[in-house]
């Protein structure tokens, strides 16, 4: 989608003031818990700055990201704020927006931050400990280019967005079934963008054959197609991260992968001289990832069985 449109009323008021918030965990007993694109708390003791119509961008902290970096993942903009007692207040999130693809920290390792220099190699104290930020409008616009990449081609609205926030927690609670109702084009195109950024996530944004890290180049492929899986439309296991040519290849069975993850070729492939030598690079090839986010044999078997030629 294209955040500009989305949050155009905001960007061209001229009063918007931009954070970055650190994502939380609230233990048990809190009076309130956190919930991503939806509600956000914090002290007023602390921090008092963010304020009603404010955009923002989620950060998520190393010590909780993937690869031991710290990511962007999301936007959205403080609706209201309630007050829970005399230090405490809640804001409600509207306009939600996912990422297509997470920003990692590496991938910023070289911009110069406008609302503070960054003194230092390292990351340590540059983000304030509170986890709550005021940052430049061109910062918080640097951040919402990066994010870009294929997903985005489906345009989607605010209605879509919130079903892609009830995707995204059924993903993160290990819930993979999504039925077959009314309106599923928007169902299912949320659904898509909170599989495919959760897989690209998985795969550290890069092509697990290929190594391509270019986000334009870069597709979530759905191993046993959506039709034919309902209880496993959503499941990241069921997806690889591919680039473009490789999907579609995989897509319409012109590659697949054994039970060791190495990529094999159809012989259908030998009719195109250029296709087969492109592909040939790859044969053998092993999939690039940890273990525990690689495909399910059982899809892969599936595949083989039923796309592969």
């Amino acid at each position: 989608m294209d955040y500009n449109k989305y949050f155009h009323h905001e960007l061209e008021n001229d009063k918007t003031v931009y954070f970055i918030l650190d994502t939380k965990y609230s233990s048990e007993g809190e009076m309130d818990k956190d919930e991503d694109f939806i509600r956000y708390q914090w002290g007023t003791d602390r921090y008092g700055l963010l304020h009603e119509g404010s955009l923002f961008i989620y950060r998520k902290p190393g010590k909780v990201g993937i690869k031991h970096q710290f990511c962007f993942f999301g936007a959205g903009k403080i609706e209201k704020i309630e007050t829970i007692d005399g230090r405490h207040v809640r804001g409600l999130i509207s306009k939600p927006f996912h990422f297509d693809t997470v920003v990692w920290q590496s991938e910023v390792e070289n911009y110069k931050w406008e609302f503070r220099e960054r003194k230092h190699k390292g990351w340590a104290h540059f983000f304030n400990q509170y986890g709550m930020n005021k940052i430049t409008k061109d910062d918080f616009l640097y951040i919402m280019d990066m994010q870009k990449g294929t997903e985005s081609s489906s345009p989607m609205d605010e209605s879509e967005e919130k079903l892609e926030t009830l995707y995204q927690q059924k993903i993160d609670d290990g819930e993979f079934c999504v039925e077959d109702k009314k309106g599923s084009i928007k169902i299912r195109n949320a659904a898509h963008h909170a599989l495919a950024r959760t897989v690209k996530a998985n795969y550290n944004n890069r092509c697990a054959i290929t190594g391509i890290t270019t986000k334009d180049f870069l597709v979530a492929s759905h191993i046993e197609p959506w039709a034919k899986c309902k209880l496993n439309r959503i499941n990241p296991r069921n997806a690889i991260c591919l680039s473009s040519l490789l999907d579609k290849a995989f897509d319409r069975g012109f590659i697949s992968f054994d039970d060791n993850y190495k990529l094999i070729i159809s012989n259908t492939v030998k009719s195109d001289d250029a296709l087969n030598m492109e592909l040939n690079k790859y044969k053998g090839n092993k999939l690039i990832g940890k273990k525990s986010i690689l495909p399910d044999k059982h899809f892969l078997d599936w595949h083989r069985n039923n796309i592969f030629k």
